[in-house]
């Protein structure tokens, strides 16, 4: 089912739920809505996103922001289509469960951070959209990003992950 690429990693399946036209969960008024977003949200307490948070700090003294969605996949980003073309798929996968893989050890590019993620159904949803089927940034599970007063040591753990291939 998966043609796995990530290289002496370890791998783990797991379970989220399409989401179409995600709200934010710290965002009750709305005033944060984007359009035109799916996302694989992981389970509405966020215990996914708050334990890689805590993770992340114990390893390397970093407090992360919590994104808007929590800890999620972001399918589509933004990106307009026709409004009936959106509909009609909403429809279909809107809340439906889905697997993926996912790599354990948390990337960064000095301000953000994030799971690699491997899910073949995901791309072919967004190739069935009409939408390019790695999208700009590929799959990715987003943990947050630094509190802006770790923003600096972020960078220092990032030039870390380039020399060594992986956060040391």
């Amino acid at each position: 089912m998966y043609s796995l690429d990530f290289e002496n990693e370890q791998l783990v399946e797991y379970e989220g739920t399409i989401i179409f036209d995600p709200k934010a969960i710290c965002d009750p008024s709305g005033k944060m809505f984007k359009p035109w977003w799916v996302i694989v949200a992981l389970g509405s307490d966020d215990d996914f996103g708050l334990y890689y948070s805590w993770f992340y700090e114990k390893q390397h003294g970093i407090k992360l922001q919590r994104p808007a969605f929590g800890a999620h996949i972001s399918v589509i980003r933004g990106e307009e289509t026709d409004k009936n073309n959106w509909e009609k798929f909403k429809e279909l996968y809107h809340k439906k469960p889905i697997k993926f893989i996912y790599e354990l050890s948390p990337r960064t590019n000095g301000a953000h951070v994030w799971l690699r993620v491997r899910c073949d159904e995901l791309k072919e949803l967004r190739e069935k959209m009409g939408y390019p089927k790695d999208g700009k940034w590929g799959l990715h599970l987003t943990l947050g990003m630094p509190t802006p007063i770790y923003l600096e040591r972020n960078y220092v753990v990032w030039r870390m992950y380039k020399n060594c291939g992986r956060i040391c």
